[in-house]
Parts: C-alpha cells; sequence; structure tokens
C-alpha cells in the first residue's frame, strides 16, 4: 500500500519503488509479502462485515466513453477515454448475507498472461477465493432499486493508484445500506486492472522516466507527471458526474436509477491518490457539495492539490489521515514540519463544515481503508476484530460527515466530538 497520495502520484513517474519502502506495492498492500509463484492461499474462507444501515445492495456495471478526452496512451488519435463504472444503489433488504460476486471479472483477470502477476501479487493469499467466488460481497447484480426515497444522495468514489474500487468493497456497501448511492469509477490506466464488456483488459500503466536528466529535472517530470495524473483523475469524476446527471434527466431506457438521483446532494470522494483525485475535481465543479480525502493529502507539499490556476475547495471538505508518526517517510522531518504548516494553513481556507481527522487506533495505517487488513486476518480473532474496529470507525467518520454536508443532520461525532485516544478531530471554515 502506498504511503500517501503524494507517493501515489509519484508511481506516475515510475516512483512505485519509492513508496513500497515504507508500504509495499500497488493500491492495497498485498497480502502476504513473497514471491508471487509461491503465495500462500488463505486457510480460511474470508467474509466481509455485514453493512451496518437497512438497505440492501445492488450492483450495476457501465461502461463510459468521454469523447472529449483523447486516450493518451493510444496511438490511434480517435481513440477517447474509456471507463467502467459500478453504481452501488440501495435495494430491498435481504435476509442472506455474502450473496455477490467481489470482484467482476477476476476469472478473466486471472487467465490473462500479462495481468495475472499483477493482481496475484495484490491480493496475496486471498487471490484464489476471489477467483473461485468463495469471497462474496453483499451486492446483488441488477437487484430493483428501493422504492423509497424518491431520490437519493450520490457520492462518486475514486480509489488510490495501482487498486480497484472493489478493494473498498465494506466501506461503498456500508454508505449504500444507509441510502447513498456510490458511483465508483475504475480510473483505466491508474487503477490495478479495468475489464471491459467486449473482454479487454487494460492493467496499471506509467509514464517512463526520460533518461539523462539532472536530479532536479527528474524531480521536475516527477511533478509534471503527477499534475497530469491527477488531473486526469479529476476529469474522470467530473465527466462521471455529467453522464450521471444526464442519465437522471433524460430518464434514459434501460438506466434504472433515472430520476431517482439526488444531484442537488452529491459528494466527490477517494482514498490515497483518489482522494486527490476528488479533491481536484471539487476545486473544478461546484456542483459537489461536498468532498472527502480519505488518506489522501500530499506530503510534504500540500494537503490537497495545487495548480497553476490557484482554484480551492468550493464546499466543506473531510481530510480523514492516519497517524504516521515513527512510520518511515520518503523525506526529512523537517520537510514535514514544513508540510503540517502548509496544511493547516490550507484547511483554514476551506468552507465552513470542514473537518481534519487524525485516527489513531491500534492498527491503523494508510491501508485500514479498504479491505486488506480484514481479508490478510485470515480468521485470526485478534487481527479480525483490530481490522472490523478499525473500517467501523472509518465509515462513522465518512457517514457523519456526508449526513451533515449533505442531509443538514446533526451527529455527535462532529457535531460534539470528543477527543479520544482513537480520534482527534478538528473543525475548520472560513
Amino acid at each position: 500500500m502506498k504511503w500517501n497520495a503524494w507517493v501515489c502520484m509519484l508511481g506516475f513517474a515510475s516512483l512505485g519503488s519509492l513508496s513500497s519502502l515504507v508500504h509495499g506495492q500497488n493500491g492495497a498492500a498485498p497480502v502476504v509479502s513473497q514471491d508471487v509463484s509461491s503465495t500462500k492461499t488463505l486457510e480460511k474462507i474470508a467474509t466481509l462485515p455485514k453493512p451496518s444501515g437497512t438497505f440492501g445492495i445492488g450492483r450495476i456495471g457501465y461502461e463510459w466513453t468521454d469523447v472529449s478526452r483523447h486516450d493518451d496512451f493510444s496511438a490511434d488519435p480517435q481513440a477517447h477515454r474509456d471507463l467502467m463504472v459500478y453504481l452501488w444503489y440501495p435495494a430491498a433488504p435481504k435476509n442472506s448475507s455474502n450473496t455477490g460476486i467481489y470482484l467482476p471479472g477476476a476469472m478473466q483477470m486471472n487467465a490473462a498472461t500479462e495481468v495475472q502477476p499483477m493482481v496475484k501479487e495484490e491480493f496475496g493469499g486471498v487471490w484464489p477465493q476471489i477467483v473461485s467466488g468463495e469471497l462474496k460481497s453483499h451486492a446483488v447484480e441488477n437487484a430493483p432499486l428501493a422504492t423509497s426515497p424518491k431520490a437519493f444522495p450520490v457520492v462518486l468514489f475514486s480509489h488510490g493508484l495501482g487498486s480497484t474500487g472493489f478493494e473498498y468493497t465494506s466501506l461503498i456497501e456500508d454508505l449504500v445500506s444507509h441510502g447513498y448511492v456510490v458511483a465508483a469509477i475504475e480510473h483505466t490506466d491508474t487503477a490495478l486492472a479495468v475489464l471491459f464488456p467486449n473482454g479487454k483488459i487494460i492493467h496499471q500503466r506509467q509514464e517512463p522516466m526520460p533518461a539523462g536528466l539532472s536530479a532536479d529535472e527528474r524531480m521536475q517530470h516527477m511533478m509534471a507527471s503527477a499534475g497530469r495524473g491527477i488531473g486526469q483523475g479529476a476529469g474522470d469524476v467530473v465527466f462521471v458526474l455529467d453522464k450521471l446527471a444526464n442519465l437522471n434527466r433524460s430518464g434514459s431506457e434501460g438506466f434504472p436509477l433515472g430520476g431517482r438521483l439526488d444531484l442537488t446532494r452529491v459528494a466527490a470522494a477517494g482514498h490515497s491518490a483518489g482522494g486527490a483525485f476528488a479533491a481536484r475535481a471539487c476545486q473544478l465543479d461546484a456542483r459537489f457539495r461536498a468532498c472527502i480525502s480519505l488518506d489522501g493529502a500530499l506530503p510534504p507539499v500540500s494537503a490537497f492539490p495545487e495548480f497553476p490556476d490557484k482554484k480551492r475547495l468550493q464546499q466543506p471538505v473531510l481530510l480523514v489521515e492516519v497517524d504516521h508518526t515513527g512510520d518511515r517517510m520518503p523525506f526529512s522531518p523537517e520537510q514535514y514540519d514544513e508540510f503540517l504548516k502548509t496544511e493547516e494553513a490550507e484547511l483554514k481556507l476551506c468552507p465552513s463544515g470542514s473537518y481534519d481527522v487524525l485516527l489513531k487506533s491500534a492498527g491503523m495505517y494508510h491501508g485500514s481503508f479498504s479491505d486488506y487488513k480484514l481479508l490478510a486476518a485470515d480468521g485470526d480473532p485478534l487481527e479480525t476484530e483490530q481490522a472490523l474496529h478499525n473500517l467501523n470507525l472509518i465509515e462513522s467518520f465518512t457517514r457523519a460527515f456526508l449526513d451533515k454536508s449533505l442531509n443538514h443532520a446533526k451527529d455527535p461525532l462532529l457535531d460534539s466530538p470528543s477527543q479520544s485516544a482513537e480520534a482527534k478531530v478538528k473543525e475548520y471554515g472560513n
């Protein structure tokens, strides 16, 4: 798991090895840190937590093409930016548990020679359970949308670099069970691997570092590459909102959520590099009424993306951070101290209703926002309990912020926060 969003974005410039010094490779840490060919299969079948809300979970996937943007990795001048987007939505309650596929397309990815080593490294010992279908989610494909309420608030979710939205199934399902529609974007080229309906699989791709550059030139190249990566991810988020608005308004035949999306209550959210995508999208588009960056700050540079246009967040933001005290950082303590000053100044410029939450619970780290720690526990009672506790902590703050920002609800986690040993909460707003 990459250390943070900035190191993640440097991965666009072939610096993945830098972050691997801290948390391993790709968007979620490998379950078993050993050679792929000898990956150990988990002895017990992993299970995901039952969502805490009352709604069931429906899911449907779409391929959407943004004809306004070229495919940067294609030599074809007519090729456009192509995405898979999975809509997770409230459905009628289900009594049965774990009824759906965890990762659609896992069998095809496992059969693809170039992709298989990447997904096996990413998921480690749990990969055979994913391919076989033994690991299940609570999502039911194409389930009927819940009949009430009339319309649902919407969250656009972005995964981290080298990851996939399906690795955040527990977080997504919990939000959906409480009445949110979640549009999880598979960011092509950034994602670990994306399967399209025609059978094509596109795996994570990186921009090569030109030879012969000086140290300063390498850094400039990396920063420019990271900026392009953030810009592309943010463009995906804005495009998906445009697409949802069009389908919701037109009542397109075959779109089961038509007229049921309340796009006056929409948020952009993401983890790690996905948090930077969400923040930049919110800087660009005021239609987003709330922004969530889950451990997506950009140390040692800034808390949120900085672009030449100097745009700032236009909506309340929740920045959830993990306490990395004592971690091996890819920069000096002095640089980190300067970052903390910059972060504080940026947060003070955020709109009213913004929060910074520093999580310090036992076992909490960058990968705790995904399903990784739970799946890697292999049934161990203590590790499983810790992973579930941390997932619940993350989900509680995420839900509380969305409820407050989009539904005007009150929640003691944010309205009357207790400064515990596990979470330090600070409110901001100019």
